[in-house]
């Protein structure tokens, strides 16, 4: 990757980093299947502006239950339960509030 396509906008080729990744993994992607899935991928998603966002999955049903559980068993502080649990004051309140479903 160029210098230059970090510094002009338009950024690293998203693809190829992926493509490389793969490889990491998994060694037997030859050239050809890797230049397959690059056209492939070009083709259908090329000129669009993607976004891959951050933010973790959403917790799972019986995560959201530990913390109802937490927030209705446990004399603990929100910032405490929030804190163990890694989620926002918010999110513990809305949990608390549809009983951790």
């Amino acid at each position: 990757m160029s210098r230059s396509a970090e510094t002009d906008g338009t950024g690293p080729d998203i693809v190829l980093l992926v493509l490389q990744r793969v490889r990491d993994v998994n060694p037997g992607l030859t050239d050809e299947q890797a230049q397959v899935i690059e056209v492939a991928i070009k083709a259908e998603y090329g000129g669009l502006r993607v976004r891959i966002p951050k933010r973790k999955k959403h917790p799972s049903p019986e995560q959201r239950r530990a913390v109802f559980d937490d927030a209705i068993g446990s004399a603990e502080s929100d910032d405490a339960i929030t804190s163990r649990h890694g989620i926002s004051r918010r999110s513990l309140y809305r949990y608390i509030k549809t009983g951790g479903a």
